[in-house]
């Protein structure tokens, strides 16, 4: 059997590669970059620990637990400080401590009245049934109200995606969202009733799922599942063409200015949505991918600052705040990295990434 050509060493080429070859299938990984990881790349300088782009590993299912363990990495896996729980929002121009329970929910000032009503009158709002696409604002205004949406979701929404609720989807951006009203008629209901559906399948809803790092960083998976691959990772090589064979797959790729051929039995696709528009497919059925190069990639820029303790006046023992788009500020929010985890900066001294 030919091997299993991936295209892209992200976490989620590296780690498909990873269980092929556990299964006995040969892969060859292709990464047009000089390093593996994509989006993920932890750097230390001067004691603190910079990440560029995710901070932390939700444990949403099993088999999340399961890649650590079998990557052999859960000695150098990092939980998070107990104390670092809490979340904030910016509102009123300072940051506000998040609601964890029903009765800090209706005495936060972070919601006005009006907002915390709306909220409770939440399971006695009709469900859509015409199943007309709406947008993330759209769904939450419904249901929710104005205030919800630009004081909490908004915010959610840019610390997640980078993005403008308005204009995404709730069936492809937040699908458990729409689902939890069909099924349940209500978010609030859905999320009690649902419980136990998701205790059955094993899995945990993200924001009850346990968060995770190393202690270098998340850069630690990506280049652990390298190492378990050897060779089978080929850097600064890009492929160009498939030709889809009698037996599989043929490519050409370009490795460090040279062009050659390579024959596979099957291809995965694991890289961005824009660069498979530009890869020419050649096969028995016609493939088009053009549309993948109009998907968004919101341009977002990770600030990593380090501060003498006694420098910064607010205590920053939480996970770390958002920042809706009402409040004027450039930026989406702050994680404090140094509660978070331990060994991300100096004694004495905080790590914040904005």
């Amino acid at each position: 059997m030919k091997s299993v050509a991936i295209i892209g060493a992200g976490i989620t080429g590296l780690t498909a590669a990873f269980y092929l070859k556990r299964s006995g299938v040969p892969v060859t990984v292709y990464e047009s970059g000089d390093r593996v990881g994509g989006a993920i790349q932890s750097i230390r300088a001067e004691g603190y620990l910079a990440e560029f782009g995710p901070n932390t590993i939700l444990e949403t299912s099993p088999k999340v637990t399961q890649l650590v363990r079998d990557a052999g990495l859960a000695s150098r896996r990092l939980d998070p400080d107990p104390k670092a729980g809490a979340r904030y929002v910016v509102r009123y121009q300072r940051p506000i401590e998040m609601p964890g329970s029903p009765l800090g929910f209706l005495t936060t000032n972070l919601f006005t009245l009006r907002a915390k009503l709306a909220v409770l009158r939440e399971p006695f709002v009709a469900a859509r049934r015409d199943g007309k696409e709406e947008s993330v604002a759209e769904f939450v205004v419904r249901r929710l109200g104005q205030e919800f949406l630009d004081h909490a979701i908004d915010a959610l929404v840019a610390g997640v995606y980078a993005g403008d609720p308005y204009k995404l989807s709730v069936p492809q951006a937040f699908p458990k969202l729409g689902q939890l009203e069909a099924r349940y008629g209500s978010l609030i209901k859905g999320q009690i009733f649902g419980a136990r559906e998701r205790k059955r399948r094993g899995e945990v809803a993200k924001d009850r799922a346990a968060k995770f790092s190393f202690d270098e960083g998340l850069q630690v998976l990506p280049e652990t599942l390298r190492e378990r691959l050897g060779e089978a990772v080929r850097l600064n090589t890009t492929v160009t063409r498939l030709t889809q064979t009698s037996e599989g797959w043929s490519l050409d790729v370009r490795e460090r200015g040279q062009l050659s051929r390579v024959e596979h039995s099957a291809v995965i696709y694991a890289g961005t949505a824009f660069k498979l528009a530009e890869l020419e497919v050649q096969s028995a059925m016609p493939l088009r991918f053009a549309t993948f190069a109009e998907i968004r990639y919101p341009p977002v820029a990770s600030v990593v600052l380090g501060f003498r303790r006694e420098d910064v006046a607010h205590p920053c023992t939480g996970f770390g705040m958002l920042i809706p788009r009402v409040e004027g500020f450039k930026i989406l929010g702050t994680i404090f990295s140094s509660a978070l985890f331990s060994n991300r900066a100096p004694a004495g001294h905080l790590t914040l990434t904005s």
